[in-house]
C-alpha cells in the first residue's frame, strides 16, 4: 500500500478545482478571452516564447492557446472569470462596485509582493488605468452572460 504525499493531494486538488471551474462555461470563455488578450499584449511587447516554472517543477511556454497552457496558468484565468460572474451576479447594476470586488478577488488570489505592491491598495486609491482593467473584466463578462 503506498502513501499519498501532502504534494499529490495538493495536485489532485487543484486539478479538481480547476475542473470545477470549468464546468461554467461562461468562467470557461473568459478565462480563454483573457489569455487570449494577454498573448496579443505580450506578442506587441516581445513576442516569442514566455517560459515559467510550474508549480510541479517542469517549465513551459505559457504563449500557447489556453486549452495549451500548463493548468497553473489556466487556473487564475479562470479564477479570474469566476471574479467576474460572481462580480456581476452580485452588482448587476453597478459595473464599479463590481470592478471593485474583482479587484478585491485578485488581491485575495495574489498576495502582496514587490512585483505587484502599488496595486495592492483599495479599488478607490487604484490609477484610472488600473481600474479599468477591472471594469474591462465586468464589462467582458457582462457580454458573455448577453447583458
Amino acid at each position: 500500500m503506498s502513501i499519498i504525499t501532502e504534494q499529490e493531494i495538493q495536485c489532485i486538488y487543484e486539478r479538481y478545482s480547476l475542473v470545477m471551474l470549468r464546468e461554467n462555461a461562461s468562467v470557461d470563455k473568459f478565462a480563454s478571452w483573457a489569455h487570449e488578450e494577454w498573448r496579443k499584449g505580450w506578442e506587441k511587447q516581445q513576442g516569442g516564447p514566455r517560459v515559467k516554472k510550474n508549480s510541479d517543477g517542469t517549465e513551459g511556454d505559457i504563449n500557447v492557446s489556453f486549452d495549451e497552457l500548463h493548468p497553473d496558468w489556466q487556473k487564475e484565468n479562470l479564477a479570474a472569470g469566476e471574479a467576474a460572474f460572481q462580480a456581476v451576479q452580485k452588482f448587476p447594476d453597478d459595473d464599479d462596485a463590481a470592478a471593485d470586488f474583482v479587484h478585491q478577488q485578485w488581491m485575495r488570489r495574489n498576495p502582496k509582493q514587490d512585483w505587484n505592491a502599488a496595486q495592492h491598495v483599495s479599488y478607490d486609491e487604484l490609477p484610472e488605468p488600473e481600474k479599468e482593467k477591472d471594469r474591462v473584466h465586468v464589462r467582458v463578462m457582462k457580454q458573455i452572460l448577453g447583458r
